[in-house]
């Protein structure tokens, strides 16, 4: 008689194991906030800013996971804005129409 009791799923499937997980810190808690904070107010439009390599990228989709979740009828997208040295609007409308899943972001002017 074996004393091991089977598990429902492998082990090593484990998220974390596989390294598949997201924890909410509290500075991704209060990001969130501030985002519920938005649409209960109505602000258009918020700026999130934080030096390279601290994490926006992953708050960013967590908070876009909680969204999803918490407010299952709201849509949202993740736009990668490039840095440009000067103006330029046509890189950031050809971002935007890849975040939405244009087919052919660069095919149209700015206009």
């Amino acid at each position: 008689m074996s004393l091991e009791i089977p598990r429902p799923v492998d082990p090593s499937l484990h998220p974390l194991v596989t390294g598949n997980y997201r924890i909410a810190t509290p500075a991704i808690e209060a990001f969130y906030e501030l985002v519920v904070r938005c649409l209960r107010y109505r602000i258009m439009g918020a700026l999130i800013y934080g030096p390279s390599r601290i994490g926006k990228t992953r708050a960013i989709e967590y908070v876009r996971l909680l969204l999803a979740r918490n407010y299952p009828r709201m849509t949202s997208y993740h736009a990668q804005c490039e840095h440009k040295p000067r103006h330029a609007e046509g890189p950031f409308f050809a971002n935007l129409l890849e975040a939405v899943g244009d087919p052919d972001p660069n095919a149209g002017s700015n206009p």
